[in-house]
């Protein structure tokens, strides 16, 4: 399926934080509430999302998400008339190899992440008029989130694809894929060119944070750029793994040479530590992906890169992550049974240097690979 051809009708529902959400409903039904969801199962061979480290071996499994993350949710909208609806959203992250809830359960000291709450993937109400615009209240997906996966031939996949790895997963970025106490505001789409604001109280959860996002598209291109500032101290759900204060930003965009079409990158994170330890390291990612369709399926292919040319704090050389530097390919193929319900195959290269804690702190390289079989369902 191609990713252009979603973005178009996302564009105008804004409904599913799956795609993107930077612009404001022009077209969708006048009222009425739908059941969604994507069912994604896999089995096989698998070295951790959050980067390989140098004791790492390769757990063989079965998973939910593969090439999405399995979820499912109400939305709906209300015509108020006058071009103006009242619309929501519910949605949770479900793990269907178990049955259960969110995405992972509750990391302990000193990670301490907290387990998804029930509705942890969005929970927002909000008001849309067709020619000023949406605002949306409650926890929303974050805006970098979206531009990261608007622009990727592995799209919204945290296990395989090298952009979501290297910015959301394991990684120094704080905030997450979701802000709770959130405030939207999305542009109608003009010209083709959109835009989003966001900003999320503290609230005693961290932050406050905020973020903004432009995106054009005209036929075979389309561009977009994400910054966010993120307050995290403490931690809260969908947060990753990070406790410190950051800021990124990154820059995106795709062209289809039909057949081939093209996505890529570029961008910054900047780790700021927190107000007791305080840090000035940049973090330069990366990425550029491809898929090319071929019958009912695509061959899809991504590499990425995470490095820094600051020194970061060393740590064991047993942690995940990388550090110093972090690498991700990956090569599949993804056979469509119909409009659906896909089928797919995909290979990763993991590699990582991490800078090891002792006397005389050392570079320590690491390397994993991953594969896996699955199965996707959309609803």
């Amino acid at each position: 399926m191609n990713l252009s051809t979603l973005l178009k009708p996302a564009l105008m529902l804004g409904l599913a934080a799956t795609l993107p959400l930077s612009a404001q409903a022009q077209t969708a039904p006048a009222s009425g509430v739908q059941i969604f969801g994507v069912l994604d199962a896999a089995v096989g061979s698998i070295t951790p999302a959050a980067g390989v480290n140098a004791l790492d071996k390769p757990i063989n499994k079965q998973f939910s998400g593969g090439l999405s993350t399995s979820n499912w949710g109400v939305r709906g909208q209300e015509d108020l008339g006058e071009g103006r609806q009242a619309i929501f959203e519910l949605s949770s992250f479900i793990r269907n190899e178990s049955g259960a809830a969110g995405r992972s359960d509750a990391l302990p000291a000193p990670v301490n992440v907290a387990a998804d709450p029930y509705f942890s993937r969005a929970a927002w109400v909000g008001l849309s008029d067709a020619q000023l615009g949406r605002v949306r209240v409650g926890n929303v997906t974050t805006l970098l989130f979206v531009n990261s996966i608007s622009s990727n031939s592995l799209g919204d996949s945290t296990t395989f694809s090298p952009i979501n790895l290297l910015t959301f997963i394991g990684s120094p970025l704080s905030g997450g894929t979701a802000w709770a106490n959130s405030v939207v505001y999305d542009s109608p789409v003009r010209a083709g060119l959109s835009g989003s604001l966001a900003y999320a109280a503290s609230q005693n959860l961290g932050g406050p944070n905020s973020a903004a996002r432009l995106a054009y598209g005209q036929g075979a291109f389309n561009t977009s750029i994400a910054w966010q500032s993120v307050n995290r101290n403490p931690v809260t759900y969908a947060d990753g793994t990070s406790s410190n204060n950051t800021r990124a930003w990154q820059w995106a965009a795709s062209y289809d040479f039909s057949p081939l079409k093209v996505f890529g990158h570029l961008g910054q994170i900047q780790n700021l530590g927190t107000a007791a330890s305080p840090l000035a390291v940049r973090y330069r990612v990366w990425d550029l992906s491809a898929s090319l369709p071929v019958g009912a399926g695509r061959w899809l292919a991504g590499y990425g890169s995470r490095t820094t040319g600051d020194t970061p704090v060393a740590v064991a050389a047993t942690a995940a992550g990388g550090n110093v530097s972090r690498k991700v390919l990956t090569l599949g193929y993804d056979h469509h049974l119909s409009a659906r319900t896909e089928v797919y195959v995909l290979a990763s290269q993991d590699q990582t240097r991490t800078r090891q804690a002792g006397a005389t702190p050392v570079l320590v390289n690491a390397s994993g690979h991953s594969f896996a079989v699955g199965i996707r369902h959309r609803f």
